[in-house]
């Protein structure tokens, strides 16, 4: 008995490495695990290859990401040579396009022997309990993905192809013009002193020029919720939240320009963004919020969301967001611009964010 279990890979690891750690606790044993990537995947698949812990991986198939014939025939080769050991055949298709999952899963419904049983999976992001592995008929393998998968900003970062600070970052200073070495620190937690600055900056009523006291409340109010949830319930333990995040691609040189996140919560495997700004422009917030997203999704995957906290009215600030949501379309879903009438009670507005729209309760 043993099961060869098939991952189809996108641009985005995250998911399937979660798919991994759990399924490798559900499926029966032994499990081979089989990659089904494409040209523009080779990355990707190499990263999964690293850090998928204790994986046995069997040759990976290089196939097409949108030729049904290709895909068809290189799942039915697969099917034809199956181990007789063999008696389970799992694919989780959230990877790789939509031609892939489809004639992925086509392929083996035509061509498997009666004596294995064919089962799937997917991550569905929109379950109302939390991101969901389910399979198609809607029966559930894991109810919220995210629990008991300890957070990882790091890990995170290296399967979607980045690294996290500390690194220097060198450039060329056009004002002295000469070059200058930055050093870019690794994911800070602020001082319980800087967090009591930030707490009183936002509760205190009076208007703040420091963009940096708008952080260290945002911070301490994500902090402050986050611990009333875990506190109600220990399986919601398991998160991080970090101040001044850098970011760079891994193996680029010290001159690539490293982008920085002002707050960082990492839940399980999901990730906040929070961008702090005190722009008044509406064209500043908007691009802080692009920006913001944008950078999640890099670090984070598909599943990353993005809060732009600023100092604008809240008229202004629901304006702006409808703004970004005509503009971006789906791509702003996971993104939020919050004005200055949220600063006073920050940390029950986080709570209400995050058991409401993530879950996290």
């Amino acid at each position: 008995m043993g099961t060869q279990l098939i991952l189809t890979v996108g641009t985005n690891p995250l998911p399937i490495w979660v798919a991994w750690y759990h399924l490798k606790d559900k499926l029966c044993q032994p499990i081979k695990v089989r990659l089904v990537h494409t040209a523009g995947t080779e990355a990707e698949k190499g990263r999964l290859q690293n850090y998928c812990q204790g994986a046995d991986f069997l040759d990976p198939i290089q196939t097409s990401d949108g030729d049904p014939r290709t895909v068809h025939n290189d799942m039915r080769n697969i099917a034809n040579n199956l181990s007789d050991e063999t008696t389970l055949l799992h694919i989780h298709y959230i990877g790789g396009t939509k031609v892939m999952a489809v004639e992925t899963v086509a392929a083996f419904e035509a061509t498997l022997l009666n004596n294995i049983h064919l089962d799937t999976s997917y991550l569905d992001p929109r379950a109302t309990s939390g991101p969901a592995i389910v399979n198609r008929a809607g029966n559930t393998w894991v109810q919220d993905a995210r629990k008991n998968i300890a957070a990882d900003l790091a890990r995170i970062a290296l399967l979607n192809g980045f690294t996290l600070g500390a690194f220097r970052h060198r450039y060329w200073n056009r004002e002295t013009n000469r070059p200058e070495t930055e050093d870019c620190p690794a994911p800070g937690i602020p001082s319980q002193e800087q967090l009591d600055e930030g707490r009183q900056a936002i509760t205190g009523g009076d208007y703040i020029t420091d963009y940096t006291l708008l952080e260290y409340g945002a911070y301490a109010a994500f902090k402050e919720a986050l611990e009333n949830i875990s506190t109600n319930n220990l399986s919601r333990n398991n998160y991080k939240l970090f101040h001044n995040v850098y970011v760079r691609r891994t193996g680029a040189s010290q001159s690539a320009k490293p982008f920085e996140l002002d707050v960082v919560a990492v839940l399980g495997y999901q990730i906040v963004v929070v961008s702090c700004t005190l722009e008044g422009s509406h064209d500043r917030i908007k691009q802080k919020g692009i920006e913001a997203i944008l950078r999640a999704r890099q670090l984070g995957g598909d599943e990353a969301r993005a809060i732009v906290l600023c100092s604008v009215r809240q008229n202004d600030a629901a304006l702006i967001e409808d703004e970004l949501k005509d503009e971006m379309g789906s791509a702003s879903e996971p993104l939020q611009v919050w004005g200055r009438n949220r600063w006073r009670g920050l940390s029950e507005v986080f709570e209400h964010y995050l058991r409401n729209d993530l879950h996290w309760k």
